[in-house]
């Protein structure tokens, strides 16, 4: 995987990345094809339950606030759009938000429906891809989506390093970042062998980092900015920023808290 992390992204590396998605999609759509074949019209019908209570529904939010860590890439898709403008990016991560969730709403909905109540953990599970075609390819693809998106998630967490050390990354020797990239890739193959549930992985990560990065942190970098008050932002503005504060401590005590509970 080092070796597939450049320091510069490229027009093949945008291929790939086309060629994920649309394999995505196919498996969402698969997923809602088995569902209307299997659960909707199993008799009787799975467990399905409209409201949950205790920490089995507060889990649920660190999942959603794991979402929100995909502004880590801001600013790379920022300095490679053609002409950038904030509204630009703007419009372009409000569509890209908005396919996303349709997409993971699909997938959730169906899923659940197709097994009930007992769709606790990853849906790849509840499928068999020897004996389903339709879901085998679908698995094909994903391992594709797994292997492309390792390595290009991997950049913002290198690039993150890179600037806590306060090196440039378009200057660092290709020797040095290959050998960095293969210390996460070799941490993220430990951690995937031992952490025993992938639950586990989006309630800390999405809890404790994507509170931070995703709420607090933004929150504090514009009422720090300078020119921050009621009289200069307004009241949207200003109780927008303080609902985003308060979320984000909610989502880091409870989010945290619900992860390590359930796993006690």
């Amino acid at each position: 995987h080092a070796a597939a992390v450049p320091a510069e992204g490229d027009q093949l590396a945008a291929l790939l990345l086309l060629r994920r998605d649309v394999f995505i999609v196919y498996f969402v759509i698969a997923m809602v094809v088995h569902s209307a074949q299997n659960g909707l019209r199993a008799d009787p019908r799975p467990e399905i339950r409209m409201f949950t209570t205790g920490n089995t529904a507060v889990s649920g939010m660190s999942t959603f606030i794991f979402a929100f860590l995909s502004q880590l890439n801001a600013y790379e898709s920022y300095e490679e759009m053609s002409n950038p403008t904030p509204l630009r990016l703007t419009l372009g991560a409000t569509i890209s938000v908005g396919i996303v969730f349709v997409l993971y709403f699909l997938a959730g909905l169906f899923g659940y429906l197709d097994f009930g109540a007992e769709m606790t953990g990853s849906a790849l599970k509840k499928y068999n891809p020897v004996k389903d075609v339709m879901m085998g390819v679908g698995y094909v693809g994903i391992l594709f989506k797994l292997c492309v998106g390792f390595g290009l998630h991997m950049i913002p967490v290198r690039d993150a390093i890179y600037h806590c050390v306060r090196v440039d990354v378009h200057t660092f020797a290709w020797w040095k970042n290959a050998c960095v990239c293969a210390f996460m890739a070799l941490l993220s193959l430990v951690a995937g062998l031992f952490i025993p549930s992938i639950n586990v992985v989006f309630g800390l990560v999405g809890g404790f980092s994507g509170g931070f990065i995703g709420f607090i942190y933004p929150s504090f970098m514009v009422m720090y900015s300078g020119n921050w008050s009621l009289s200069s932002v307004g009241w949207f503005h200003y109780l927008s920023t303080y609902f985003l504060l308060i979320v984000g401590v909610v989502g880091v005590v409870w989010g945290t808290a619900s992860s390590i509970y359930g796993e006690i």
